[in-house]
């Protein structure tokens, strides 16, 4: 299993350039967005480092493939929200992973520091891409509906049966183009402050989840607008 179990400044979203009165205007955002373009669009780990407010963030190796933790959280309402890049959750019917599937690249880093099990800091960051953004919308209408079902939620997941850090999801944000859900992962002096953010960029789902030892945590927005920026 993938160890990223987890347990808001926004740039203009509009396809207009958004820039202010002086200075240079932001490029605007295609419509379609290339699929060539998102292998240069992950936060390398300085760029997490400076985001996070950390040193010493360690990569694990780049993946382009789904995770499967339907065993350990069946309700689907809640494993959109707590693990990012589900297959089920992508999957074409958002149900079964036989129904296929409508997107059709995507790429995933974790990171953490201390790079252990008991880690400090993790960032997992990823962009997924649509050949559409109509596709892309349709995940991103039916992840909101889901998010809304999964607020003020407790999960206790055990692993072999031993009990992973308990998990609490709180208010869900929301906007056209976002979602943000805040997370507590664990108890006492073990709990991690965590922000999960699923974000809409023409035919891309940026997917985002960041963790610390102190709240409020608006890290996984903030890397969800970086890699954003990075898109033209």
């Amino acid at each position: 299993m993938k160890r990223h179990a987890l347990g808001v400044a926004v740039l203009c979203l509009a396809l207009a350039a958004c820039g202010g009165k002086t200075g240079t205007p932001t490029p605007a955002t295609p419509s379609v967005v290339a699929e060539s373009s998102i292998n240069d669009l992950l936060l390398t780990p300085a760029e997490l480092n400076k985001t996070m407010g950390v040193t010493g963030l360690v990569g694990q190796p780049p993946t382009d493939a789904m995770d499967d933790h339907r065993n350990m959280l069946p309700n689907l309402n809640c494993l959109g929200v707590w693990q990012i890049n589900e297959a089920v959750i992508y999957s074409k019917d958002g149900k079964d992973v036989k129904s296929g599937q409508d997107w059709k690249v995507m790429r995933q880093q974790m990171l953490r520091t201390p790079d252990v099990d008991q880690w400090n800091y993790l960032a997992a960051q990823s962009v997924v891409y649509y050949p559409t953004s109509a596709a892309a919308r349709n995940f991103f209408n039916l992840s909101a509906e889901r998010w809304s079902k999964c607020t003020n939620h407790h999960v206790n997941i055990r692993l072999n049966d031993k009990p992973l850090p308990k998990w609490l999801s709180g208010d869900l944000e929301r906007t056209d183009t976002k979602l943000a859900m805040p997370i507590t992962r664990g108890t006492g002096p073990e709990t991690r402050w965590c922000q999960h953010v699923l974000q809409l960029v023409a035919n891309l789902i940026i997917d985002v989840e960041a963790c610390t030892p102190k709240a409020p945590v608006t890290a996984a927005a903030d890397i969800a607008t970086k890699i954003q920026a990075g898109i033209h």
